[in-house]
């Protein structure tokens, strides 16, 4: 299902939005700037084991961690902190973080503030042909390919991913 045309209130079931492959993970978009009127964006990951997310801060978004199942290290300025379901973190603005999964069926839930941030996983991504993790011959961008698209949509890379857990 893609995400509704409206920008009001909506709802939406457990695998509903705009699904997208990115970087290996499956990716749904469940809140757009067009459907809140730019407050906010809300983009769900369900991610292998060993996923995670380069160090980096936002120019202009607050952001939410939010996890819905599995292990989870989150990273914010000099704090590393052991995260399961139900775990938050958030960062403002021109903070450095970061996450790694750390286990199998791991899913998180990414919200934005101001919206925007979307953009830039729709950019990366390619639409989703099922609910499930890409084949490994799905293509992806380089690395530099990445750091150029978080450059154009606000974001600064700071570091590395998390190394595995050991």
């Amino acid at each position: 299902m893609s995400l509704p045309d409206v920008s009001g209130p909506y709802a939406l079931g457990p695998d509903d939005g705009e699904a997208i492959w990115f970087n290996g993970a499956l990716g749904i978009l469940r809140a757009t700037a067009a459907q809140t009127d730019g407050r906010f964006a809300a983009f769900e990951l369900r991610l292998p084991k060993g996923f995670g997310a380069p160090l980096h801060s936002h120019e202009r978004d607050s952001e939410f961690f939010i996890v819905l199942s599995g292990q989870f290290r989150l990273r914010y300025d000099d704090n590393i902190v052991e995260a399961g379901p139900g775990s938050l973190v958030y960062t403002p603005p021109r903070v450095g973080h970061q996450f790694t999964a750390d286990s199998d069926d791991a899913r998180i839930l990414l919200m934005f503030g101001p919206a925007g941030t979307e953009e830039f996983f729709r950019e990366a991504a390619t639409p989703a042909r099922s609910l499930t993790l890409p084949p490994p011959s799905e293509p992806v961008p380089t690395r530099d390919e990445l750091v150029e698209m978080m450059k154009r949509h606000g974001s600064t890379p700071l570091g590395p991913p998390l190394p595995p857990k050991e």
